[in-house]
Parts: C-alpha cells; sequence; structure tokens
C-alpha cells in the first residue's frame, strides 16, 4: 500500500508569497533582468514541493520499504536540554515546529543514540513549516549531512536542491539571499559524513553557519561524536525514550498501517511479567518496530537486541505473511538463505570499514564482488545480489541517485556477525582495534551488538584490558590522607577518564578568552564547561577526556557491574552548585589550575567540591576498584578453561 501525500501546491504557494517573494523584491540588485528576480521565487516553489513530497512519507522496516506517510506513525517524541542541574532542565513536545524552543535557540544540535528518531523528529517539523502556509515562521531547507564531503559544500548541496535540470540558481545570489534571514536549516546526520572528510566537512558547516548569521535558524542531530564539541555554541537536547503507553500506541500505528491486527496480542505479551526483560527495548522506535516484524513473522519475541535483527533478516528474506498464502518470490541470485546471509555478512562489515551508508552503484557492486571472493561464493552475479538486496529482500532502498541501508544499525548487525562468524582468526585484533581507535564512538553500535552475539569475545578483547588498566590506575595513585578514601577513590575514578583544569575568574568572560587561558596553559581540552552561582564569580572547568573510555562505560551502563553508584545525590548538586565559588576561592583567580590528584585536598569540602565540577561536566560515573578486580578474576578464569579443554573432555 503506497500512501499519498497531500497536494503541497496550494500550501508551498502561500509559503513562497509570504516569506519568499517579498525578499526577492527588496533584492532588485541581483540581476538585470527583472523578470528573472521574480523566477527566483519559482526555485523555491518547486524545491518545497518535491522536499515536501519526499519528507512527508517513509520507508520503514516493518513495511519492508514500502511508503507510509509520516504523520501516520508518528509518534510525539519530546526533547531533554541536557544539563546536569534539575532546575535547569528543560522538555518540550515536538508535535509540530516549536516555534517557542527556536526563538529561545536559535542553534540546537540533537544528539542520540540508534533508531531513536532523530531523522523523524527533523521531517516532522519540516513539514510542519510548508503546512503551515502563509502563517509559517520560516523557510525550511532540509539538507542530508552525508552529500557532503570536503569538494562539496553545504551551499553546494543547497543550490543543487534548489536548481532546475533546465536553469541553476547561482551561488552568489543565494548566498545573499540566505543572508537576509527567515530560514530553518535541518542538518541531518552528522554522524553519517565520512570520517576522512569530517575535519574539512564542519569547517565548512560552521563557516556557512557564520556566514549566514543569526537572523535564521539551525538544527543539526547526530548520534554521539566527539567533534560535536566543535558546535559549542549549539544548544545540546536529547530525544526523551519512549514510555510503555507510547511504544503500545506505536504498535497501533503499525496495525492501522499494516491492516494486520497484530497489536493487540503483542502488547499482552509485552505487559506479560514475564517479558519485562523487553522493557528496554521499548523505549526505542527503532527496536518497536523491529519487535513488530519479528512478531508478525513466527508469533514469537525474541528476547535479546540481535536477534530482533536476525529475525527480521529471515522475515525479509522468506518474504512470509502470516495473513495470505504466497508463493516465495525467487531470488535474482539463486542464493539460499545461509549463502545470502554469509555474503551479506562481509557487505556489512566492509560498508562499516570502508564504505559507508549510502553510495553508488558501481561502490556496492564493488563490496559484493569482494564478499564473493571473501566467502568463495561463486555462481552468482553483482547485479542479481544488488538487485535481491533492492527488491526481494529489501534491506536497501534508492536514495536520490545513489543507494542506502534501510538503516544504519541494519549494517551495523551484519557486521558484527561477520566479526563473529567470519573474521577468523582476525576476530581477536579487530576489536582491540575498534576499542583502541581514535574514533571509538564510531563502533559504539557494533561493539554493543557484539556485546549480546559473543560476551565472550567481548569481555576477552575489551572488558579484561579495560578493568587492568583502570586496577594499575588506582594502584599508582592511591594515597593515604585526611581526605576520606571513598572522595580519593572518586578523584582517581575521574582522573582516569583524562586530564581536567580550571580557573575562578571574578567576572563573566567570553569563551574566546577562555579557551585561550587553556591554551596558554598548554591545556588541551575538548570541552569547556561554566559554573555560574549566585555569589560573585564563576568557575570554568575543561577536560581532556579518553574518548574510548566514555564509549567503554556506555556499554557497560546496562549490563556490568563496572558501573560505579551514582556519585552525588541532587541535594550535593544544588549545594555545591549555590556555594561552589565559595568553596574554592582560596585559588588565584585567572590562573588556570591542572587537577592532580591532591588539587585542593586543603580541606575535604573543597575537595569534593572540584570532584563534583568534573562529575557535572562529563554527565558520567566512575569505576569501583573491587568490582573490575573480580571482573577481571572472572575474565581470566573464562580464558583459562577455554585454553585447557581437559575438563570439557574428562570423561569421553
Amino acid at each position: 500500500m503506497i500512501e499519498t501525500a497531500l497536494d503541497a501546491k496550494p500550501m508551498v504557494t502561500a509559503l513562497v508569497d509570504k516569506l519568499v517573494a517579498p525578499k526577492i523584491e527588496n533584492c532588485s540588485d541581483w540581476c538585470e533582468d527583472k523578470n528573472k528576480e521574480y523566477s527566483k521565487a519559482d526555485y523555491f516553489q518547486k524545491y518545497l514541493e518535491r522536499s515536501y513530497a519526499k519528507y512527508s512519507i517513509v520507508n520503514t522496516l516493518v513495511f519492508h520499504n514500502s511508503q507510509r506517510l509520516l504523520k501516520s506513525i508518528y509518534i510525539t517524541p519530546s526533547l531533554i536540554k541536557d544539563t546536569p542541574f534539575k532546575d535547569e532542565k528543560e522538555t518540550i513536545k515536538i508535535d509540530h515546529f516549536p516555534r517557542g524552543l527556536v526563538k529561545k535557540y536559535k542553534k540546537i544540535l540533537i544528539v542520540d543514540t540508534a533508531g531513536m528518531g532523530k531523522s523523524t523528529i527533523l521531517k516532522r517539523m519540516f513539514i510542519d513549516l510548508i503546512e503551515s502556509g502563509k502563517e509559517s515562521k520560516g523557510v525550511p531547507i532540509y539538507i542530508e549531512l552525508n552529500r557532503l564531503n570536503k569538494n562539496h559544500t553545504i551551499l553546494q548541496v543547497i543550490q543543487e536542491d534548489l536548481s532546475s535540470s533546465s536553469e541553476q540558481f547561482d551561488k552568489d545570489s543565494l548566498l545573499r539571499f540566505i543572508q537576509t534571514g527567515g530560514f530553518v536549516f535541518f542538518m541531518d546526520g552528522y554522524d553519517e559524513i565520512s570520517i576522512a572528510d569530517r575535519y574539512e566537512v564542519t569547517k565548512d558547516i560552521q563557516n556557512f553557519i557564520s556566514i549566514t548569521g543569526m537572523d535564521n535558524c539551525y538544527f543539526l542531530t547526530s548520534r554521539p561524536d566527539d567533534r560535536l564539541m566543535s558546535f559549542e555554541d549549539f544548544q545540546l537536547f536529547c530525544i526523551h525514550p519512549l514510555k510503555k503507553e507510547g511504544a503500545y500506541e506505536l504498535l497501533r500505528k503499525f496495525d492501522l498501517s499494516t491492516k494486520k491486527e497484530l497489536s493487540g496480542n503483542l502488547i499482552e505479551l509485552l505487559k506479560s511479567r514475564q517479558n519485562r526483560s523487553l522493557d528496554e527495548f521499548l523505549k526505542n522506535p527503532l527496536l518497536v518496530s523491529l519487535l513488530f516484524s519479528a512478531y508478525d513473522y513466527n508469533r514469537s519475541i525474541p528476547f535479546e537486541k540481535h536477534r530482533f535483527y536476525g529475525v527480521v533478516f529471515e522475515a525479509y528474506f522468506e518474504k512470509h505473511d502470516n495473513s495470505k498464502s504466497i508463493k516465495k518470490r525467487e531470488k535474482y541470485s539463486g542464493l539460499n538463505y545461509e549463502a545470502f546471509d554469509r555474503v551479506l555478512r562481509y557487505v556489512g562489515y566492509d560498508c562499516l570499514i570502508r564504505t559507508g551508508v549510502t553510495f553508488d552503484m558501481d561502490t556496492i557492486l564493488n563490496t559484493i564482488r569482494r564478499a564473493k571472493d571473501y566467502c568463495g561464493i561463486s555462481g552468482f552475479s553483482e547485479y542479481d545480489f544488488f538487485q535481491d538486496l533492492v527488491s526481494t529482500v529489501p534491506l536497501f532502498y534508492k536514495d536520490g541517485i545513489g543507494y542506502k541501508w534501510a538503516h544504519k544499525s541494519l549494517m551495523e548487525y551484519f557486521a558484527a556477525r561477520f566479526i563473529y562468524c567470519d573474521a577468523k582468526q582476525n576476530r581477536d585484533a579487530i576489536l582491540t582495534a575498534m576499542y583502541n581507535s581514535e574514533k571509538p564512538e564510531k563502533y559504539y553500535d557494533i561493539l554493543d551488538l557484539y556485546y549480546d552475539i559473543d560476551p565472550k569475545g567481548f569481555d576477552k578483547n575489551i572488558t579484561l584490558p579495560f578493568c587492568e588498566r583502570f586496577i594499575q590506575f588506582y594502584d599508582d595513585n592511591i594515597f593515604i590522607t585526611s581526605i576520606k578514601n571513598d572522595i580519593i577513590e572518586q578523584r582517581i575514578s575521574h582522573m582516569f577518564w583524562g586530564k581536567s583544569a580550571f580557573f575562578v575568574s571574578p567576572q563573566k568572560i567570553s569563551l574566546k578568552e577562555v579557551r585561550n587561558s587553556f591554551s596558554q596553559a598548554d591545556f588541551g581540552f575538548d570541552r569547556i564547561m561554566r559554573f555560574d552561582t549566585i555569589t560573585d564569580g564563576f568557575v570554568y572547568f575543561a577536560c581532556d577526556f579518553s574518548k574510548n573510555i566514555a564509549v567503554i562505560l556506555e556499554l557497560f551502563r546496562e549490563k556490568s557491574i563496572l558501573q560505579n553508584r551514582k556519585i552525588f545525590s541532587h541535594e550535593a548538586y544544588e549545594q555545591i552548585k549555590e556555594n561552589g565559588i565559595q568553596i574554592i576561592s582560596g585559588f588565584e583567580p585567572d590562573k588556570v589550575i591542572i587537577i592532580d590528584l591532591r588539587t585542593g585536598d586543603q580541606n575535604q569540602k573543597m575537595y569534593y567540591a572540584i570532584n563534583f565540577f568534573i562529575s557535572a561536566m562529563t554527565n558520567y560515573e566512575g569505576f569501583d576498584y573491587m568490582a573490575c578486580r573480580k571482573e577481571s578474576e572472572r575474565i581470566r578464569k573464562e580464558i583459562s578453561l577455554c585454553n585447557d579443554p581437559s575438563d570439557l573432555l574428562a570423561g569421553i
């Protein structure tokens, strides 16, 4: 079933007449031919009509990449302002374009993990601006950031989108027009920019925002990525996890679109006590959709995340439909399930390390060719396998002039299984390289899946070296003093992340001055935070934290005893926030203090306050020394048993 979007032309015309045409009238120096000035409005008319048709329709895994209206399956999410302070928390529902939020924050960064609905939120706001017609509060421009590279700028992408096949919107006029203000830029998928080009593209985006000015609004979405620190003038928001009732509502909407009436029985199963372990999956819209697909296929619920993907793949391959008696569609490649799965595992891994989520046909055909050679499977053509991926087993879909995975997490699922099933003697080396990577956040989701698939392999290559590294760091830094031991352990745990520094200023200073102060003290940093208090003065903290530790903590957060207890209560937060300046006022103003284990140990309250500031800045807990020792001993014992199979052979 293909659902049809509303006729956008009347709405777009009203928007263009209200917000675009008057700007053009005020820009009479654009070109000599007066008639061509008004044709520039036509560029926006056609662009907004095309874009509305594109973004009001979604392809989802549930419907095997058939099209549905976005609004028909949209569950209103909430954005939460990222702040460690309870009284500064801010939550806003996105059921339309959030005018109040945009008025308060001109630049908004939405960061969250796979499947939380970042792109869906942007598309919902985009189409709302168009549907508002003459009441719209901005001219929307949607930019898929995976199209950018070091030779293809954001302005060029906008120019291409606005231009027609016969005429091109000249770049100089476009930039001048944008600088008049009133535009809303939806920049989607920062994490999908090529790693090799991300530095240059980041500079290009920042330059674009700088020269187009504060009379426009900017939204930027991404999975967590350390280069997002470059957008420190953006207000950071994350997406509130789905509540159970929201997940159930989404399942009911899938029912309406598929006409299968599955949600009633599925919801009853999910509510039963024996399925409480699935509660965590109900917080993520993507995993809710996988639940629906899995249940649609075999009327059972997989309990592990990677099994969701497996069941969905099987359903796609078999083209099973419980509501009809239909013949299985033959595959162009002629491969059976096991062979197709094996080739696809390599394709997923190759895309992860080499290709990316989006590619042209030649690129993916070359990837399939490498997969054939690696797997030793012949007798099918690369093009036939590609045809299967976009039609009979629709894990890819056409995206403009290129092709794209139905969801990035599917690529990561097959890549994780390739490492486990096919990498052979290279398995340990691959996991270790991901853990030690300069960009470990790139591998968070694949490592999360791999933990489910092969917990012992994960423990051997990631948990064990991590624990031993922390144990050694702790042993080298513990000392005896009048400060309570648990507070010293907090500091050790904080310092394990990396270096920290601070200075106290009697007056508020610009971010540029703050950066200069830390730079002059030869202190590298990836995050700076200012703490205001009711007393005179400001505390500026900076940190230079190890990213792989941050990634590991996220992986351990739900499934390991390595996570320490919450270090600070809400009461402690409020108390130190209010009195923090007074507590550390003994330090010399405007002098950068590099924090070491003894910094602030003149009294326990001061020492504790510095711990607080570091913790509040990172929003991460520490690590438990004894838990790390126990975990290390457990893993070593398991490795020893695997290396010595004598016990397993006893009695045979």
